[in-house]
């Protein structure tokens, strides 16, 4: 049966910047199934929670996890990232379950501005997955039928 990665705050785990969750009962159905790990790139990188909420920006070209003062975080977040793309390999991991719009686990991340504007990357875990190989999947696009398929083994 193949087995997929899914971001923790989508299980009920309260690891999200604020210390909450974005529980989900067809997530928590995989992880019960034995079909889904959670995990957590930030808290994995070295953050705590709660923490100060981040958002993903472009300088000079190079991306860079900022706070809204400007403080980089970017170390912790690559940091939790290749934590997650070992996990994935060593466990012959193929594909991922994350929450939408982190500077994460986005599919498509917030642009920095701290105005909820989507940009046209994705969070740091994400984009490494996603350079890896792995297919990254974003909950917004899952449907019910599709878990139903993922539990039945199709």
């Amino acid at each position: 049966m193949e087995k997929y990665i899914v971001s923790s705050c989508l299980a009920g785990i309260n690891c999200r910047y604020d210390g909450s969750n974005v529980n989900n009962e067809l997530i928590n159905k995989l992880v019960r199934e034995g079909i889904a790990i959670p995990l957590c790139p930030e808290q994995l990188g070295g953050l705590p929670t709660p923490r100060e909420p981040v958002e993903c920006t472009m300088v000079e070209g190079k991306m860079r996890v900022l706070s809204k003062n400007g403080k980089d975080y970017t170390e912790y977040f690559e940091r939790g990232a290749n934590i997650v793309l070992e996990f994935a390999k060593k466990y012959d991991i193929k594909k991922v379950i994350f929450q939408k719009n982190s500077p994460s686990c986005g599919c498509r991340a917030y642009d920095g501005t701290f105005s909820h504007t989507l940009a046209d990357y994705s969070g740091i875990t994400a984009k490494m997955l996603m350079d890896n190989g792995l297919e990254v999947i974003s909950i917004e696009d899952l449907e019910e039928r599709d878990f139903e398929k993922i539990l039945g083994g199709q």
